[in-house]
Order: C-alpha cells, then sequence, then structure tokens
C-alpha cells in the first residue's frame, strides 16, 4: 500500500527550520489560544509501580488529547517536523508537552527511528566506498 502522506512529508522536510517556524508561529492553531496550558496536560508518570496496562491506558488517553488539540491545525506536519528538529539536541528530561499532535514519548521515538536510519545509512555509505 502506498504511503499517501509521503508527498506531505517530503516537502515538509524539504522546509529550512526558520521557514517551519514561521509557518507553525503564523498558521498553528495553538497561538493565541486562550489556553496555552492545554498543550502542556500532565504526563503520566512512567515509574510508579503501576501496571504497564494501567502506564499503556494513561499514556493512550494524553496521545487522544494531542490528537484532539492538533488533528484539524493545518500545519500538524510542519509542527512535528520542527518538534524533532528541536528536540533531537535536548535531554530527553527536556521534552515535554504537545507537539505536532504527538506526545513527547512518541516524539523520542521518532527521533531514535531517525538516528538510527541515518547511522544506518552512514553505516552503508562507508561500506560503498571501501568496496
Amino acid at each position: 500500500m502506498p504511503n499517501i502522506f509521503a508527498p506531505l512529508l517530503t516537502s515538509v522536510c524539504a522546509q529550512t527550520t526558520r521557514d517551519l517556524h514561521r509557518r507553525v508561529i503564523v498558521d498553528g492553531l495553538c497561538v493565541g489560544t486562550d489556553e496555552p496550558d492545554a498543550w502542556f496536560p500532565r504526563e503520566p508518570p512512567e515509574f510508579t509501580g503501576g501496571s504497564p496496562e494501567a502506564l499503556a491506558e494513561k499514556r493512550a488517553a494524553y496521545e487522544a488529547v494531542a490528537l484532539d488539540l492538533c488533528g484539524p491545525c493545518p500545519v500538524r506536519a510542519e509542527c512535528l517536523e520542527l518538534a524533532l528538529r528541536e528536540e533531537i539536541v535536548l535531554p530527553r528530561t527536556w521534552v515535554h508537552g504537545i507537539r505536532g499532535g504527538t506526545a513527547p514519548w512518541q516524539r523520542l521515538n521518532l527521533i531514535r527511528q531517525r538516528q538510527r536510519a541515518a547511522q544506518r545509512e552512514a553505516a552503508g555509505a562507508g561500506r560503498a566506498v571501501s568496496a
């Protein structure tokens, strides 16, 4: 099945960070909202001694809030890309809030996936050069 979002993601990734920031600040639904704290709901704690199922339920509820807040936003993809670029250099404990319709742990997973893909690409390029 073809990825219908591939053209959108390609065009978003091609934009400069400065352009992404400008678009999000100008067109984001969260900008100028009466309730900015809505984008920073209390995150479910990972280490509370609760069951993994309970944590999964709390995370699912948080993720649903993220989708509700950002679902109709016209620059959701741009916001997510901007968040990934900005948060890649941050310590894990500094990544909070809802951005681009995602929870912090979702963005951290995306960042790790990108880093692994870049490492595989670099390793493949190294093998191609030495061959």
